[in-house]
């Protein structure tokens, strides 16, 4: 018991040990303020349809860092996850396929990982092929800020930085005609991501 514990302690620490919680710039990981410049006069931020969608910058699990207003004038899907969330699981594969289909449209999808280590994440995205970016907010201040009701949660936010619709629940096929209870089919999915993309 004491070897597993210390080998569970060894894994924790390298995991953790890169991550100080602030990025080279000196600005701490998690929500940040929308630059004035992108904030237009009597808007306000929220994880609410019609607001600018909360800024955050987090550090990519590939090791750079994200901020979302860097990525204004794109289409964005934001999908809240963790490895050991079992529907979250099940709609990975079409979240993946989204992307695939409309990223030379420009849409990215940002995958926020909740509170794992990156060797617990880069084994997952490595099993499920997942090639947009991942980001880890390691604090869950940004899941705070976009007060989460469960996972996964996705936020769909136009190329103005304005939330469109959000949805709690799993994004998934339809088999024979019916879906699992709380999961919304795949064509919703193109649909929302449709609505962000004009």
């Amino acid at each position: 018991m004491v070897v597993i514990a210390a080998i569970g302690a060894t894994i924790w620490w390298l995991d953790s040990r890169g991550s100080s919680g602030v990025s080279p710039t000196g600005v701490r990981y998690g929500p940040v303020d929308i630059p004035a410049a992108l904030a237009s006069p009597g808007s306000e931020a929220g994880p609410e349809e019609g607001k600018l969608a909360p800024d955050f910058l987090l550090e990519r699990l590939d090791g750079g860092e994200l901020r979302l207003t860097d990525l204004r004038g794109k289409a964005v899907v934001i999908n809240f996850w963790a490895t050991w969330c079992q529907p979250c699981r099940k709609e990975i594969p079409n979240l993946i396929q989204a992307y695939d289909k409309y990223r030379e449209r420009g849409l990215v999808i940002v995958g926020v990982n909740l509170q794992e280590g990156k060797s617990v994440i880069e084994s997952f995205a490595h099993d499920f092929g997942m090639d947009f970016p991942i980001v880890i907010d390691r604090t869950g201040s940004v899941a705070e800020d976009y007060r989460l009701l469960g996972l996964p949660t996705t936020f769909f936010v136009d190329r103005q930085g304005i939330v469109r619709s959000r949805f709690t629940g799993p994004f998934l096929e339809s088999a024979n005609g019916t879906n699992v209870q709380g999961a919304i089919d795949v064509t919703e999915l193109e649909k929302r991501i449709e609505e962000v993309l004009r």
